[in-house]
């Protein structure tokens, strides 16, 4: 083995060992905490119910984002803080609630954390089968709250974006019977009715209710919009 062989052997065992002790010196660290980047919250027709027609109304829907720390796990729980903020590809304003401090359990990698979202308005309904309206709200960690222990993550990975929509279509949709969906038709159809399409008798007196409620709301408002922008008319609530 002649020397330059030598030399780059002891170079390169250098550089592992180097590896390994900044390997060694970054989990000897605070603990760190960082997001999965993506998270859903999806509003369905029950939720709308609830929400906005319900007698007694429930606004809020409890949605998951994960946290996850960087470094050893923790022998001893600690405390962590976020918020939010409007993402600028955002399709409307995420209204969400923050319970601070979250406590990270001990000995393990992630942790679930609740966040309360307001259910979005109905102009925020996603179409069946089109473009969906999307809000995102940028969730971080809060580190101006003295209740956060936790030093940052990764920087790829220091923002959950929380996807939230409304989404009412129901698997259940008789066109036969309703005829063509559109989130609005069916939005006015809870409205008028008070429940959901599992709980709407398909009979033409119901045919006959919706159809005359529509009538006295043509009356004082613009027609409603089906999901390709089109006006509602008189005719798309049948009567067979």
């Amino acid at each position: 083995m002649n020397i330059k062989t030598i030399m780059t052997a002891a170079t390169l065992l250098c550089a592992v060992v180097g590896c390994k002790e900044n390997d060694i010196a970054f989990y000897n660290e605070a603990p760190r905490l960082e997001y999965v980047t993506v998270a859903s919250c999806t509003f369905n027709d029950v939720d709308y119910l609830n929400a906005y027609i319900a007698d007694v109304k429930t606004t809020e829907k409890e949605c998951k984002v994960t946290a996850q720390l960087i470094g050893r796990l923790l022998t001893e729980p600690m405390t962590f803080c976020m918020k939010g903020e409007q993402a600028e590809n955002s399709d409307f304003e995420v209204t969400a609630r923050f319970s601070n401090p979250y406590t990270f359990p001990t000995s393990v990698p992630t942790c679930e954390a609740s966040v309360m979202v307001t259910c979005p308005t109905k102009e925020y309904a996603s179409a069946y089968q089109g473009t969906s309206k999307t809000g995102v709200l940028e969730v971080t960690s809060d580190t101006s709250n003295p209740a956060h222990q936790f030093g940052l993550g990764r920087e790829e990975n220091l923002i959950c974006s929380l996807n939230v929509t409304l989404q009412v279509h129901p698997d259940n949709w008789d066109s036969e019977f309703w005829y063509s969906y559109s989130s609005a038709k069916y939005i006015f159809m809870m409205e008028t009715f008070k429940t959901t399409l599992d709980n709407i008798e398909k009979t033409q007196a119901n045919q006959r209710t919706l159809r005359a409620a529509y009538s006295v709301y043509l009356d004082e408002h613009e027609p409603l919009l089906d999901d390709e922008g089109n006006p509602l008319t008189i005719e798309d609530f049948p009567l067979n």
